[in-house]
Order: structure tokens, then C-alpha cells, then sequence
């Protein structure tokens, strides 16, 4: 009973404790004293750090109900919290938890010389690398330190290596390491990086300033320095496409300013549709590209063109044996800059001459014979671009490209008792627009906005006249009366147009200092026309369109500086099809030490136009694009791999990287006593690229190798199985040097390739002839104040090897029992000329 009554005494002390009032009346009294007043006058118990609460002066006059508000009202605005703990308050620090906060660092790339923006410059900050995009723009965040170590690489440039603050509106100028100086001479070693490779997986970038120096310079430089890379075809000096890693015609894409291009048709690789005055900036995707493209199943070169000077006027003409290429840039209104460039053909460039052509009967006798070739070549194109910056920093151009060549050439082959008349005209007209609009906001991240359209238009006339002498008498003679003749006619005209138009958003959001997210998206619409007549009569009109939306979604992590993965979804929704198309991609990269790097990538990848080729009776390829539409044109898809290593230490490079490519959707119209049929077909390629490079002094050479196959399965092959494509070519190797030795630069180059299965080249299906090419140039550089003058001199296929031009055979019959396969000569012997001026 006692211990029940001492209990309950307890009970009810506690309870008249937390119900008593609480007065408090002090002025600048210390926190613990006031503490100590309170534990004697109404009998509580305290435990804190005294000399802790010493620190705080108390200011209350107020009646609290109990002390649990008193304390409540002590402590409010003080960094101190309490519990009670049976009859003990225990008063302690409030546990703080610190305010993450973000520092953002945001900016933009620029030429420290001309103002061009500087897009996809390598960037790394506090050890975390990225890309800027194609303006140059790029945003970073960091929640540990508002001071940001940068360091920053483009090639042809100076490396950058600086200390900034956190902000958005940062201004990066690299110098380039290539420059005219005035009217002072400095003598010392400059690297000129050729090339980079090996940063991420099956991207190459390359410095489109050095190909000046290479031979051939004039109006195909772009390409000329584009053959010369590992993966991208060479031998055959294909004319109308890229050949990417054993794809086929259609399946790269060549992007200008975001629009494609879709020809590039040139003649003998001597002009291309890209001025070279205008590229600023080279980005080849050879596989396994993120997320963001989606376009092709093979590759896609994207060229960025230069944007001009905001802050002067600049002038260069080019005069060369095929071209005047001239180029001006002026101001806007101060933070804008026009540029106009113009190429036009000046005179006929081949005049009548002899060509050598086999002729081959049914029995396989054949001889070689001078027949009369009269050829007629015009080409001219012109580029516009207006680029600027607004007050707040966004960025905009306006690209137009509009280019036009005809190219024609007659035949005439006369014999005893039978002639032939083969005529051959092309007319081609590329046109391209692109809008683009780029906007930083305040928080460091970047949103992008392009409309673009282009378009192809391509006509072909083919017309083919044979007549033949009826002899008499059994064959005893060949006229006269009781003679006779007969003639067959051929006269074709096939019309095929495509076009283009695109609107797509993407974006560039810095979440954390290891995270980047990029999404987007947009929307696609194709038209194919397509015309065939034969004597004017209509055999095919058809018109077909294909709109399609897309959108993506790519995360990029980094876990620590050494290691990064990707991994990105693309959907397609094509409205004829009613279908959506998923095309999961990843992608990682490893940096094993400060020298070596190991990239990998995986991806699925579909293709929505076609370029499908069409063989004729007589075996003569040619080819048409089309809308893809799941019924007559299947849906292109591929499946990509890759792996690679790269080795980077003192300026010198080792790369290799092994692919392997499935393609299925495949289309092949194939003719036949005036029937086409249309056979589907897949293709498999596998090769190994590399590449070794060095720089030393403002020297370069580098040597590239591929070993690859091409295969394919079409269901009207005779034989089963798989059979080479018509580009497949085991070995190719190229390489090239450049001497800088001023003023005077001399290069040269040199490329071999094992071959191509073509068996229109001659009756045997293992036939395979070697090209071999070997190019010199020197190039004399002498600045004059403000002026600046080059002469140079170029020597095409010096040793005039006898190669054949790829898929420029054709087959035409000469009597009734032989045929004459005709096939385009590459580049022979050919010297060339140019005169530069620039201010």
C-alpha cells in the first residue's frame, strides 16, 4: 500500500508539474542562469552544456501555461533544441542539415581570330567531360564549389586550360593554332591536330583546316580529307554516296547546317556539294550514334558551316582548273554576319576525246577498241548563311544551299555492218534551308529549335539507237539490192525527286556534375516522285508521302572521370504505318589511365526512306528512293556493335575499333522481258578499323586501315546462301602525310584497295582489280599585310594506274551476239592548279 500511495503521489506531482504556470520576467539575462532560476523556483531538472548557453543573452517578460512552453519560447530563434527524458530536459545543438546548393557554369565557344562559334568542342570541368553542341553552347552544374576548373580542346586550336567562377554567360575564345600573323614573323614549333578519335564510340571529328594542304585542294576538299578516314570508302571513288562501314547507297546521311543532303553527285570527285570555304566543322558517326539521330541504318557525317565574322569584312577567291569559288562575309548591324560563297564551272571541262572499251560476244571473245566520246559537264551552286546573337546570348542562323550540274555524254560506235548511238544526260538540282534557334536559360540549360527542308531532284535521259546491215546471198555480201536493215530504238526518261522537311526540339539539361539528360523531339515528312517514260509513253507515275514523329530520351552518367554510360530510347511513329518503332540505344566509355580509352556501344536503328537499286535486262544498276511503308518498301532496320581502344600520349594516336552491322528491309527491283520484280533482302558486315597518327613539330601522318565484309541475301540469287554486295572490298589502306616547312607546305597521299566483285568488269564473279592511287601537292602561303596569297599545285594519280570508277558500269549491246560494258575511268593522271586570295 505504501509503494501504491508513493506512486500515485508521483503521478499526481507530474502532473501538477506539466499544468503549472511558468513566469518569466528577464533583461540580457544569460541563457543557462535563467535555466538555474527556473530549476529552483519551480523545482524542474535541467541537463546542457553550460558554457555553451552562457553565450545567449534572454530578453522575456511572460507567463507560460507550463515549461514546456517556456522552454519553447527560449529557444525559438536559437540554433538549440531539447527532449525530455522522464523528469530531465536535455537541451542540445540542433542537428543542421546543410542546404544543397547549385552552381551552374554556362557558355559559349568562339574562334578568338573570326568570332565563329566552335560547335562540339571537347570540354572538361573539375574532371567530368562533355560536349558543347553544334553552336557551340554548353551548361554544367556542381553543387560542391562555385569555382570551376575548365579546360577545353578543338582541332586546330589551342588548348584552353583556365579557372572561372560560377555563371551563364561565360565567353570562351580559343586561339587557333593555324594563323596568318602581320607583319611579324615568330619561328617555333605548332601542333596542327589532324583529327580526333576514340572520345566516344564510332565518332571521328577532323579538322577541315588541313585540308587545304592536301592534294586535290580546290572544290572537293571536304571529301577528299572524308576518303582519307578509316571505315569510309576510298578505292571505287564513289561519286553519289558515302559507303560507311559496308553500307549501302541511301543508308548514310549527310548533314549541312541540319539539312540532308542527298547528292552528291560530282564528277571524277573533282567537285562535291559541299563548298569547302564553307566547312567549318566535320563530325563523322561511322555506328553506334545516341539517340539523338535517328534518321539512317549506315552512318551520318554532319558538317557544321561557318557562321562569318561579326566584326569584319572578309573576301576570298579561289581560281582552280574546274572552278571559280569566291566567298564574302560582312557585318550586320553588329552582332550578326552574312556570308554569301558562290562556285561555278568557268568553261567545258572535258573536251572530245578517245576512250578505250572492251567488247565482248556471247562466246567471251573480246578485243579493245578507240571509240569517239563527247562529253559536256556544267556545275554552279551558291550558299547563303545570316548568323547572329541576341542581347541575351541565344544564337540563330538562316542557311540556304541551292546547287545544280549536267553532265552529258554520246557515243558513237561505227562498224562494218552495224553502228551504235548511246546518249547519256543527268540533270541534278539539290536544294537546302534550315532555320536554326538556340536559347540558354537561366539555369544553365539549353533547348534547341531547327526547321529545315531540302530537296533532290534528279532527271536521267537515256537513248540508244543500234543498226545493223543485212547481208544477201547467204551472207555474201552486205547491200545492194535484196539487202536489208534493221534498227532498234531506246529512248528513256526517268524523273526522281525527293524532299525533305524537319522541325525538331532537343535539349540539353545539366542535372547534376555527373548526370546530363538530353531529350526531344519533332517531326519528319518525305515525298517521292517518281516518272519513267519510254518514247513518251508513261510506263510509272507515282507520288508518295511519309510523315512520321519521333521523340527521345538519352541519360548520360558519369562514375567518376574514368567511367561513363549512356543509355538512350528513340520512338518513330510513322502515320502511313500506324506503328511504333523502339530503338533502345547504350553506349559506354572507360579511361583506363590518362593515355588509354575503351568505348563500346550497342544500338537498333530504322530507316524510313529508301534508296533501292533497279537492275535492268543487260545487268546496268541504277537507283530510285521511295517512301518505306511496310508493304512494297519494308522498314530498314540494323542492329549496330562496336568496340574499340584508342591510345593517345605525346601527339601521337593508335585506334582501333571493330564493328559488326545486321541489316534486314533490303529492296532490289530487278527487269527482265519488261517485267520488275521487287526482292527483299539483309546484308551483314564486320570489319576492323585503324588508325595510327602523329604530330610532331606542324608536321602530320597518319596511316588508316580497314579489313572488312559485306555480304548479302536477295531471294533471286541462283545460287543459296549469302554473296558478296557489290561494294564489298576485304582490304583497303590509306595514308598521308603533310610537311609545314614555311611557306611552303608539301603532302601527299597515297590509297589501296583490294577490290570490287563486280561481275559487269569482266565474265568472272571472282574478279577483283586492285586501285592504287598515290597524290602529291605543294602549296606556297605568302601574307602580305592584310592579304594573304596561296599558289599550290596538285598531281592526281601519279603513277596513272588504270582504276575503275564504282558503279559507273554500263552494258549496251553492240551486235546480236556481243555486248560493250562501258566503264567510267577514275582519276588518271591529272594536274592541277590553284590560285587563292583572301583578306
Amino acid at each position: 500500500m505504501r509503494k501504491f500511495f508513493l506512486l500515485v503521489c508521483l503521478l499526481v506531482s507530474g502532473l501538477l508539474s506539466q499544468g503549472q504556470e511558468v513566469e518569466l520576467v528577464f533583461q540580457d539575462y544569460p541563457l543557462n542562469e535563467v535555466l538555474l532560476e527556473l530549476r529552483d523556483r519551480y523545482n524542474l531538472q535541467f541537463s546542457f552544456d553550460d558554457a555553451r548557453l552562457r553565450k545567449y543573452q534572454v530578453t522575456v517578460s511572460r507567463t507560460f501555461s507550463n515549461p514546456q512552453s517556456a522552454l519553447d519560447h527560449l529557444l525559438k530563434n536559437l540554433p538549440l533544441t531539447y527532449e525530455k527524458a522522464g523528469e530531465v530536459f536535455l537541451i542540445f545543438d540542433k542537428l543542421v542539415v546543410a542546404e544543397l546548393k547549385n552552381y551552374r557554369l554556362a557558355g559559349h565557344f568562339a574562334d578568338h581570330e573570326t568570332s565563329e562559334s566552335l560547335p562540339f568542342t571537347h570540354v572538361l570541368i573539375n574532371g567530368h567531360g562533355l560536349m558543347t553542341d553544334q553552336k557551340g553552347n554548353f551548361s554544367f552544374v556542381s553543387n560542391t564549389d562555385s569555382l570551376f576548373r575548365l579546360q577545353a580542346s578543338y582541332l586546330g586550336y589551342y588548348q584552353l586550360d583556365s579557372l572561372v567562377h560560377a555563371g551563364t554567360a561565360h565567353r570562351f575564345l580559343l586561339v587557333p593554332s593555324t594563323f596568318s600573323l602581320k607583319e611579324i614573323k615568330v619561328e617555333g614549333a605548332q601542333v596542327v591536330r589532324t583529327l580526333q578519335v576514340g572520345y566516344t564510340p564510332g565518332v571521328m571529328r577532323l579538322n577541315h583546316q588541313i585540308a587545304g594542304r592536301l592534294p586535290g585542294y580546290g572544290d572537293n576538299s571536304v571529301f577528299n580529307l572524308l576518303r582519307l578516314q578509316p571505315g569510309i570508302l576510298a578505292a571505287g571513288e564513289q561519286s553519289n554516296d558515302l559507303i560507311i562501314r559496308g553500307s549501302y547507297e541511301g543508308q548514310s546521311q549527310v548533314l549541312f547546317d541540319g539539312f540532308t543532303l542527298f547528292g552528291m553527285k560530282n564528277f571524277n570527285d573533282n567537285i562535291s556539294a559541299v563548298n569547302p570555304f564553307l566547312a567549318k566543322d566535320i563530325q563523322v558517326m561511322k555506328g553506334g550514334f545516341g539517340a539523338e539521330h535517328g534518321e539512317r541504318v549506315g552512318g551520318i557525317v554532319n558538317i557544321t558551316g561557318a557562321d562569318g565574322d561579326v566584326d569584319d569584312t572578309h573576301l576570298r577567291l579561289n581560281l582552280n582548273n574546274m572552278t571559280l569559288n569566291g566567298y564574302f562575309s560582312v557585318p550586320v548591324g553588329g552582332k550578326a554576319a552574312l556570308v554569301m560563297a558562290l562556285r561555278q564551272t568557268y568553261y567545258e571541262l572535258y573536251e572530245t576525246g578517245q576512250i578505250s572499251i572492251g567488247s565482248r560476244g556471247r562466246s567471251g571473245r573480246g578485243n579493245l577498241v578507240d571509240r569517239n566520246l563527247y562529253p559536256d559537264y556544267n556545275f554552279r551552286d551558291l550558299n547563303l548563311k545570316l548568323s547572329g546573337k541576341s542581347d541575351g546570348g541565344d544564337s540563330y542562323s538562316i542557311s540556304f544551299l541551292q546547287g545544280t550540274d549536267r553532265f552529258t555524254y554520246s557515243l558513237e560506235l561505227s562498224g562494218q555492218q552495224s553502228n551504235l548511238l548511246y546518249e547519256d544526260k543527268e540533270n541534278n538540282l539539290q536544294t537546302g534551308l534550315s532555320v536554326i534557334y538556340n536559347k540558354g536559360w537561366k539555369r544553365g540549360n539549353r533547348s534547341e529549335l531547327t526547321l529545315a527542308w531540302s530537296e533532290l531532284e534528279s532527271e536521267v535521259i537515256n537513248l540508244r539507237q543500234t543498226g545493223r546491215q543485212l547481208p544477201v546471198d547467204g551472207g555474201r555480201g552486205s547491200g545492194g539490192p535484196g539487202g536489208g536493215s534493221w534498227q532498234t530504238s531506246v529512248n528513256n526518261f526517268n524523273q526522281n525527286k525527293i524532299a525533305e522537311a524537319k522541325v525538331a526540339l532537343k535539349n540539353q539539361l545539366a542535372v547534376s556534375a555527373t548526370q546530363n539528360v538530353g531529350l526531344g523531339g519533332g517531326l519528319y515528312y518525305n515525298q517521292v516522285h517518281f516518272v519513267e517514260d519510254s518514247f513518251q509513253v508513261n510506263l510509272v507515275h507515282q507520288q508518295i508521302d511519309g510523315t512520321r514523329l519521333f521523340a527521345y530520351l538519352e541519360d548520360q552518367v558519369s562514375f567518376g572521370p574514368q567511367f561513363s554510360f549512356t543509355a538512350g530510347l528513340r520512338a518513330d511513329y510513322p502515320l502511313n504505318i500506324e506503328k511504333t518503332y523502339l530503338q533502345p540505344r547504350f553506349s559506354a566509355s572507360w579511361e583506363m589511365n590518362d593515355h588509354a580509352k575503351m568505348n563500346g556501344a550497342w544500338g537498333l536503328y530504322r530507316q524510313y526512306i529508301a534508296r533501292s537499286s533497279v537492275i535492268d535486262e543487260l545487268g546496268n544498276y541504277r537507283y530510285l528512293w521511295a517512301v518505306c511503308d511496310n508493304e512494297a518498301i519494308p522498314v530498314q532496320q540494323s542492329q549496330h556493335s562496336l568496340l574499340g581502344f584508342t591510345w593517345n600520349r605525346n601527339d601521337f594516336t593508335f585506334s582501333v575499333e571493330g564493328y559488326y552491322k545486321h541489316t534486314t528491309g533490303l529492296t532490289r527491283y530487278v527487269e527482265d522481258a519488261n517485267v520488275r520484280n521487287l526482292y527483299e533482302g539483309k546484308s551483314k558486315s564486320k570489319g576492323l578499323d585503324f588508325l595510327i597518327r602523329k604530330d610532331y613539330r606542324g608536321h602530320s601522318f597518319w596511316a588508316a586501315y580497314t579489313l572488312s565484309q559485306t555480304m548479302e541475301q536477295f531471294a533471286y540469287f541462283t545460287a543459296d546462301g549469302w554473296q558478296r554486295a557489290l561494294h564489298d572490298q576485304r582490304h583497303e589502306l590509306k595514308m598521308a602525310v603533310l610537311f609545314q616547312l614555311k611557306p611552303f607546305y608539301l603532302s601527299a597521299n597515297y590509297v589501296y584497295g583490294s577490290g570490287f566483285p563486280d561481275p559487269l568488269v569482266e565474265n568472272s564473279e571472282n574478279f577483283e582489280r586492285d586501285y592504287h592511287r598515290l597524290d602529291v601537292a605543294a602549296v606556297y602561303h605568302l601574307p602580305i599585310r592584310r592579304f594573304a596569297l596561296e599558289a599550290g599545285v596538285s598531281v592526281l594519280n601519279v603513277f596513272n594506274y588504270e582504276n575503275i570508277k564504282y558503279a559507273n558500269f554500263i552494258r549496251v549491246p553492240d551486235d546480236q551476239d556481243a555486248t560493250v560494258n562501258l566503264h567510267a575511268e577514275a582519276v588518271p593522271f591529272t594536274p592541277t592548279m590553284f590560285l587563292s586570295l583572301s583578306f
